[in-house]
């Protein structure tokens, strides 16, 4: 006798709850569809960097835990406010280069100073190198083009309220994060944990 499957079953997993992706209403499709096709229109050789910055605060609570059936997972936490460490890098296939730490908030005077200073030495080949930003405020587009001219890199700027498209840098900074939130315990100081953070796969 063949057996049947649950219709009602069938029904429930293919209406399974599934993680919201999230999109902003107020981005603009054609603006999007003009940045990706000029991507694309880039020569094969290309050297692409997608430059960000984060922050990490020097206390991160664990999210998970162990504990017997039943029972709940108490997490304590600290209700201090603890130093938070600004990163700035630029991510490019499986390289992180012209990475820089400071204490503060990022302004303009000091994103152009790694750009200059940091991230323009470490092109191999400026001539093929294409740097995409977003349109942080701390991002003159002026200045960042006289930077990007006189050292003979090209800068593209990401369209409004469209993260997916910085995607390579915005998963390395999440990664991290994961792994500091991770291990951060097994470390006695911040800046271990971090650069294990950093470095590790």
């Amino acid at each position: 006798m063949q057996r049947v499957g649950n219709p009602r079953r069938k029904e429930s997993d293919e209406n399974n709850a599934k993680k919201n992706t999230i999109q902003y209403k107020e981005r603009d499709e054609q603006r999007r569809e003009a940045f990706i096709a000029e991507v694309e229109g880039l020569p094969e050789d290309s050297e692409l960097y997608y430059g960000d910055e984060s922050g990490f605060d020097e206390y991160y609570g664990r999210e998970y835990g162990y504990a017997p059936r039943g029972e709940k997972v108490i997490g304590k936490v600290s209700g201090k406010h603890f130093a938070r460490t600004n990163m700035i890098a630029a991510k490019t296939n499986s390289d992180v280069i012209a990475s820089f730490a400071f204490s503060g908030t990022m302004n303009s005077d000091l994103f152009l100073g790694w750009l200059e200073h940091l991230f323009a030495p470490e092109l191999k080949s400026p001539g093929k190198s294409v740097l995409f930003l977003d349109n942080a405020t701390h991002h003159p587009k002026e200045a960042i083009l006289e930077i990007a001219w006189e050292y003979g890199f090209r800068v593209m700027f990401i369209p409004p309220h469209s993260p997916d498209l910085n995607k390579p840098i915005e998963n390395f900074w999440a990664n991290v994060k994961r792994r500091l939130r991770d291990h951060m315990h097994s470390f006695s100081s911040f800046w271990d944990a971090i650069s294990h953070a950093f470095i590790s796969p």
